[in-house]
Formats: C-alpha cells, structure tokens, sequence
C-alpha cells in the first residue's frame, strides 16, 4: 500500500514523487539553460527564452544592420570623395603650371621657335587634365555628375566633349540631406557652354496630364496636396483631393463633386491662358471655393474666391514648369508646326527639322540626334530653354534657316538682338574708343571718338559711335540712327539681322559702285562686329563673331597651345589670362569637397558611436552575464543536489516512520 510521508503530511507516495521528479527536472532544465548561456555567450538563444526581450533584440539588430550599412556607404563615399579631393588638387597644380608656360612666352625672351616647343607642354598638360576628367574608381567617375558610370570627356570632331550630366552622384548616407559624392565638369572644368541661355520665356501652359508636382503653385510655393471646400448655392461639399496626381486628377474631382448640386457647371482648363483653372457655373448658381483652416489647396491652385453665375470665371496663374512632355501647342509665342534651324559647331553643319516635333522632349531628341555636340536643356527655371555647347576648342552657332523665325521662337538663337557685346570674339568683346579729346583745346572731340565710317554707293557716308551700346540691338540702332541723321531712308539703307545664318546686315539700294565699312581712330569696332569691308552687291553681310564656346579649362588650355603654335603673342596673353578664372574655379570645387568631406569624416565618428551604444543596448539584453550565471549554475546544482537527497530519503520512508 502507498506510505504517506511525514513531511507531506497525507499526500500518496506517488504525488510526492512526482512532485519531486517535477523539481528536479526543472532544476535540470535551469541547469542546462545557465550552462547554455555561460558557452554561447548568450542569454537569448531562441525566441522562448524570452519572448519581450527576443523582440527587442530583433528590432536592435535592424538597426544594427542598417547602421552597418550606412558606415560601409559611408566607407565607400569618403573614399570616392577623397580620391575627387585628390584629383582636384592634381588639376589645381596643372593649371598653375600652365599659367607659369603661358606667361613666360609674353614679351621680349620668345620666339617662334620656343613657343612651338612650348605648345607642346601645354598638350601634354591638355592630355593630363583629359586624364583626370576621367578619373574613376569602382566604376564611378568622379567629374561625370549623375551620369557617372561613364567617362565624361571624349573626343569629337577634334575637339574634346563633354558628355556628363547633372551636379553629382547622391549616395544613401545619414546626414539629413543629399550630399554628392562626385561632381558635375561644370563645377571643376567648366565642361558646358553657359550660352545660349534662352531668351524667350514661353510660359509652358498645362494639360489634363500635367502633374500637379510640374506646378509652381499660385503662391509660389508648389501644390500642397489635401482638401479643399466647395460651396454651392449655400451648399458646402468638401472635396478630398489628396490623391490626385495630375490637373485631369483637380478638375475630374472637383467636377464631379459640383455636378451633385449643379451639373451644368464645368471645372477645366481656361481656354484663354492655359496656365490657370477656370470654373463656369450654370445659371443661378453661385460657387464659392475656400481652403479649410488646416489646408492650402484650394490656394495653391489658384481657386479661392467666389464663382458668379452663368459666367467663366479664371483662377490664379499656377506657373507650370516646361517638361519633356510639355506639349508645344501650350506655349504662348509658337507658331505650330516650327520649322528648321542650323546648328554649326566643330566645323560640322546640321539642320534640325523641328516640323514633326509635339513636345518639348521631341525637340531635345531631334538636337541629341544630330550628335553635332550640342544640347538642348529644359533652364533651371522651367520657363525656357537653353541650347548648350558640349565640345571644348570649339565654337557653335543656331542660326535661322531662309528667313525662318523657329530658333528665335525657341529663344535659342545665339545672335539676336538682345546678345551682350561682352559675348563676341570669345569673350573678348566688342573694341571702342571713347573719352579722347581735341590735342589742341583739351575739349572733347566727337569726331574722334567714333568707331567707323559707313559708305553707301552714291558715296553718301556717315560715322557710327557705338560708345555705350551693350547689346547686338544697340548697335543696330545706333547704326541706323546714324544713317538717318545723315539723310538715309529705311528704303536706302537699313542695318539688321542676317535672315539666314548668323551676324549683321547693311542693306544698300542707293545707285552707285559699292557698300563699305572702314574703321576710325584706330577703333576694331567694325572687324570685332563681323561688318568690316565692302560688296558691290545689294548687302554687305556680316560674320558671325558671337559664336559660342565652352568657357572651360580644356577650352583655354586648346587656345593656349594654338596661340604657342601660332606665335600670336596677343592670343597667349589672352588664353593665359582666362586661366586665372580656371584655377578659381579649381579651388573653390576643391574646397566644396572638403566640405563634404568633413561632413562624410563627422558622420563615419556619429555612426560608429552610435554603434557602439546600440551594441551595448542590445548586449545587455541578449547577451550571459557570465559571473550572474555561473553563481545561479552553482546555486542550481546545489538545488539539484538537495533535491536528489530529499526525494531518496523521503522514498525509504514507510507507514511505520509515520507512526513512530
């Protein structure tokens, strides 16, 4: 029969033991979890050891994992950007040598000779800056901007281009705001011609499929996606606008929110200004469009306001932004279809067919088609383009084909009236005398400070002074208010634009031998405009002396050595003295990289102690206190050993030893 031991007063025999069996494997199992811990170093080796403190672990780890991440991107840009730094630094000592080349063949001490060896220096240096405009590490080019995974210098028709783009690589890095890791050559080499910047604002209109992302915004601050609050003959309807994507998106909703109050209204495009929403109540019914207290919307698109009836009624101007899907028939000043227009540059001629382009983005694939060099880019302020010159040693002109007007449309033609004088001759200008005086009185003398003598066929003659003139239209006028100050009609004689091709025009019809233009006192006004010399024709047509060339490094580095080659002292002295701009320029690219490298530096020590604290967080939570868990290993055994002591003595006891 089953003995009831004493110290579990009357529980069977065979509770005790299981009671005691019970204790003794969990003592075992304690036991061997502690031993687990004090080997593996672990105090969580599977998720039921601690449910809470697995998943706090878990969350530790990933952001461990991402921490890891961000120092190996970190690594890998203050490798890329130090390796720019170094590039830069190599760059700036080649343009000081040059410089030093340049200004030791000016003056008394060069010759021919000299120069000609000299010339061959500054193409070594040449071929020495190409070198590390191609720089590249893991693939990545350090002064191809976005475009990276390419050299961004190569060779086209003997000149050198520039084929990169944007301002540089953005890597994934922990700094609150996008930091390039390479650069664009504009910024270090001056790799893109700033000319022809578009003068033609063509006030891009939208579309249903405009994106409300391509908008300025009524207020100037883009569209700020919510709710806006429509009220219809004292009827409020809020319309959640929230998720739309594109005007067809605004006026879709807006019209279907209306039409439940009144379904003659219209909520479209205006037809009279494509860039403004405009509302067409019915009869009768008033509409009047707010913002809630918390939103913008309604503001940003121009709405807010009230709506009469029976009327068309424009909102604010929302300023889109030109895209490559911009379609042309929304740009104000277009005449659809365009025509054609010549672009020269490198000694090669194309003639762009604009006629079947429908969008702004078909008439950038019909310039990058041509492969002449040249770019047609969307200007940073979305109004215009900018027609780009990418080959360094050589000079582009757009020019209008058979008395067309589509480069002038386009703002893109490279001489037009409002060109700057400063632009001529690369960058040299327009030469003038002005301030001279009468070597006897002392007194001012106009007769010599004019610039050259225009001489019609009937002999008829007059001086032009084109002192104060800054544009390519000054000019012109002042040559025509010359000629009509001495007795010349428009029908005469009149001074414009080349109607095909590029520079300036005298139109003649006075009877006689021929047209000439000669200079005065020693004035280079009429040869630095392109108009120095005579026909015997009905026009005496101009050169185009404001083509335009890449104000860069390679550029200057190519005129230098032609002017060694040359011997032309005055085009050395030139070359040599636009490399002071050159090496700025360098330095100031290199002191933009130790911005960022420091930046980069500062971020790699943040991460790397932020590591550190999330590794003892996590230490603490998943990892064996080893001192705590040998001490409870060693109290567990003595449990253990306790519990095999007990359970036999209370095994060997009888009904006898309960009754004694």
């Amino acid at each position: 029969m089953n003995a009831i031991p004493g110290n579990l007063s009357r529980v069977p025999t065979m509770l005790a033991s299981r009671m005691s069996l019970s204790t003794i494997a969990g003592t075992t199992r304690d036991m061997l979890r502690a031993q687990e811990e004090i080997v593996t170093g672990k105090k969580l080796n599977r998720p039921s050891d601690d449910v809470v403190g697995t998943s706090a672990a878990s969350v530790i780890d990933d952001i461990l994992e991402r921490r890891e991440q961000r120092l190996s991107n970190l690594a890998q840009a203050d490798a890329i950007v130090s390796s720019l730094d170094a590039a830069l630094g190599d760059l700036s000592d080649l343009v000081l040598e040059a410089k030093s080349v340049g200004l030791s063949q000016i003056g008394v001490g060069s010759d021919a000779s000299t120069r000609q060896n000299q010339a061959q220096v500054i193409d070594a240096i040449l071929n020495a800056a190409v070198d590390i405009a191609n720089r590249s590490q893991r693939g990545i080019h350090f002064f191809g901007g976005s475009a990276h995974a390419q050299a961004p210098i190569e060779g086209l028709y003997g000149a050198l281009r520039y084929v990169g783009a944007g301002k540089g690589m953005v890597a994934d890095l922990p700094l609150g705001d996008d930091l390039r890791i390479t650069m664009g050559g504009d910024q270090a080499y001056g790799a893109l011609s700033a000319r022809v910047e578009g003068f033609a604002d063509l006030n891009p209109g939208m579309t249903a499929a405009t994106r409300l992302s391509d908008l300025g915004g009524a207020r100037g601050q883009g569209i700020a996606k919510g709710s806006l609050t429509v009220t219809v003959n004292a009827v409020q309807i809020d319309v959640d606008l929230s998720e739309a994507d594109t005007i067809g998106d605004v006026t879709s909703a807006l019209q279907a929110a209306i039409a439940a109050q009144d379904p003659g209204a219209t909520v479209a495009i205006s037809s009279t200004d494509p860039s403004r929403l405009a509302i067409t109540p019915s009869a009768g019914v008033t509409i009047t469009v707010a913002d809630p207290s918390v939103a913008a919307m309604a503001a940003d698109l121009g709405l807010v306001g009230s709506y009469p009836a029976g009327t068309t009624t424009d909102g604010l101007d929302l300023d889109p932004r030109l895209t490559e899907f911009t379609e042309l028939s929304s740009m104000s000043g277009l005449t659809l279809p365009l025509g054609t227009i010549r672009i020269q540059n490198a000694g090669q001629t194309r003639l762009v067919d604009f006629s079947t382009a429908t969008t702004a983005g078909d008439l950038m694939r019909l310039v990058a088609e041509t492969n002449i060099g040249v770019r047609l880019e969307i200007a940073e302020s979305g109004d215009r383009f900018n027609m780009r010159n990418e080959l360094s040693g050589a000079s582009m002109s757009v020019e209008e084909v058979s008395g067309g007007t589509t480069a002038t449309q386009l703002g893109v033609r490279s001489f037009h009236g409002t060109t700057l004088l400063a632009d001529f001759n690369d960058g040299r200008g327009v030469g003038n005398v002005t301030g001279k005086s009468d070597p006897l009185t002392g007194l001012p003398d106009p007769s010599l400070n004019t610039d050259f003598r225009v001489t019609v066929k009937d002999g008829r003659s007059f001086d032009v002074d084109i002192d104060g003139a800054e544009t390519v239209q000054d000019v012109l006028d002042a040559i025509n208010n010359a000629a009509a100050a001495a007795g010349l009609t428009p029908v005469e004689f009149t001074a414009a634009l080349k109607q095909d091709g590029n520079g300036l025009t005298l139109t003649d019809t006075t009877v006689g031998t021929s047209t000439s233009v000669t200079g005065l006192n020693n004035s280079t006004a009429a040869e630095d405009l392109g108009i120095l010399g005579s026909t015997t024709g009905a026009t005496l047509a101009g050169t185009d002396r404001a083509t335009v060339a890449v104000d860069s490094l390679l550029s200057h580095l190519i005129s230098l050595r032609d002017a060694l080659k040359a011997n032309d002292e005055a085009g050395i002295t030139f070359a040599t003295s636009r490399l002071d701009a050159d090496l700025s320029r360098a330095v100031e690219a290199r002191a933009d990289v130790g911005v960022r490298a420091r930046r980069i530096t500062d971020a790699i020590t943040r991460e790397e102690d932020l590591t550190v604290q999330d590794q003892s967080l996590r230490s603490q939570v998943a990892d064996t206190d080893v001192t705590e868990a040998a001490v409870r290993f060693s109290n567990l055994q003595q449990a253990l050993t306790a519990g095999y002591q007990i359970t036999a003595r209370t095994q060997e006891l009888s009904l006898l030893d309960f009754l004694r």
